[in-house]
């Protein structure tokens, strides 16, 4: 191991960047058909539809707060990148931008378990 190289935590901020891109690309056409066009129509008799259904299970619930903050994890990290490729962004943006990702992820949580 070099000592002059410096230990960064960037690693995992790629981590969750990557995971939340995957799921932005995979899931979010598939959510957005489900809630938006395939609901009204899915339901029995006035009975919610199976994604509704899911949704009411801790799996579920889970599944969305997973979704929620990894979305915010990639898109805050593509924000610190982009502030850095115009040389604006200094390390009290970055904290910010991965506070509110930090954020975001704990108000998803407590908004789907509470």
């Amino acid at each position: 191991m070099n000592p002059t190289c410096k230990q960064t935590k960037e690693p995992v901020f790629w981590v969750l960047f990557g995971a939340g891109g995957m799921l932005g690309a995979i899931c979010a056409p598939a959510l957005i058909l489900t809630l938006l066009l395939l609901y009204p129509y899915c339901g029995e008799g006035g009975q919610p539809g199976l994604f509704y259904r899911f949704l009411e299970t801790g799996t579920g619930r889970l599944c969305l707060a997973l979704f929620i903050s990894l979305s915010a994890w990639c898109g805050l990290h593509r924000i610190v990148h982009c502030l850095r490729d115009v040389r604006a962004c200094t390390g009290s943006r970055a904290r910010l931008c991965y506070g509110l990702a930090l954020l975001m992820t704990l108000l998803s949580l407590a908004a789907v378990f509470f």
